[in-house]
This record gives structure tokens, sequence and C-alpha cells, in this order.
């Protein structure tokens, strides 16, 4: 899967999680920093998104690998994609 295809899973993921919570769904792309720029998004919320990507792409995704090193603050859509395919890389070493 490409990193394109990896941001879109990320943010129809951070769609659905805030249409099932009933918040506002603003425009979301690849630079959105989920915790910053979207309503009432925090590390609960994160965990539910979590689990969403790993039921839609079918393997584990051990939160403390997605944020590695990062406050979750700093992290974007697409740092979310990069370190998914990096762990998916890794599980087929």
């Amino acid at each position: 899967m490409t990193n394109e295809a990896l941001e879109q899973v990320v943010i129809d993921c951070l769609k659905e999680n805030l249409e099932l919570s009933g918040e506002p769904v603003p425009p979301i792309t690849r630079d959105t920093k989920p915790a910053l720029d979207l309503g009432g998004f925090d590390s609960l919320r994160t965990l539910e998104v979590v689990v969403s990507l790993e039921e839609k792409l079918e393997c584990d995704l051990p939160p403390e690998k997605l944020f590695e090193n990062k406050k979750l603050e700093d992290v974007s859509v697409k740092g979310i994609a990069h370190a998914i395919d990096e762990i998916i890389k890794a599980k087929k070493k």
C-alpha cells in the first residue's frame, strides 16, 4: 500500500471517529495534526482510531511504535501513515 493510500485510510478513520462521537468533521489533510486540529481529540480517541486502523489494515499497530519519541500534538496524518508503513515493513522482514 502506498503512503498516499495509508494517509487516506488514516483520514477515513479520523472522520469516522468524529462522526460517531457527534463532533463536527472539518476538512482533514495529510498535514492535519489530530490532537491540535480536531476538536476533542485526546488519548482515548487516539486509541479508538488506532483500533479502527488495525481492523481496516488487518495488522497490529502498537501505539508506542506509532508515536515513538513524539508528543501527540506533533503527529500529523502523514506522520501516522509513515509510521504505519514502517511497522508493516518491519513485520515483513
